[in-house]
């Protein structure tokens, strides 16, 4: 079965896209050259889901299937969603906030969020642009989660983006 060729689409949740990619995109290097299956984070997005596209043999596929899945495994951390502080972290609450102006969100979200996407794979930050109808005084909040040097680097790819 080692030499079809094959093409999955695997389901992942969203928040946890960034850590497939890896910084500067060193895990998802990593996950092609353990399973030598091609692996990419398509635009499809289905709910909190978002698509990874996995092509090769079908060894290499179901490889770097398992791989995945083991590392969004591992990111679980401490068991059960019902425990306590370390979990709620990885569900979105904000390790980072600061404002934009109104007029420049567009600028961050991209056509049909794309440049959002674009720098949360860059980052592995996950960025939420709050809503125009929830600005204050022409300011948007900007909430940035994950890890704290993964935040850091998104705030500064987005200040960039609106100097």
């Amino acid at each position: 079965m080692d030499g079809a060729s094959a093409m999955e689409k695997m389901p992942v949740p969203s928040f946890k896209v960034g850590r497939i990619i890896g910084r500067k995109g060193i895990k998802i290097r990593e996950l092609q050259d353990q399973s030598g299956a091609k692996i990419d984070i398509t635009d499809e997005v289905n709910g909190d889901e978002t698509m990874v596209r996995i092509s090769g043999s079908s060894d290499q596929v179901a490889d770097a299937q398992f791989l995945i899945s083991q590392l969004l495994q591992d990111s679980e951390g401490f068991g059960n969603r019902e425990r306590g502080p370390p979990q709620q972290r990885q569900f979105g609450e904000p390790t980072l906030t600061f404002q934009i102006p109104e007029d420049k969100c567009g600028m961050v979200i991209g056509s049909r969020g794309s440049k959002v996407r674009e720098i949360q794979q860059e980052t592995g930050a996950n960025v939420d642009v709050g809503r125009r109808d929830t600005a204050v005084n022409g300011q948007i909040t900007i909430s940035l989660s994950g890890d704290k040097d993964a935040c850091i680097a998104a705030e500064n790819v987005i200040k960039n983006l609106i100097a």
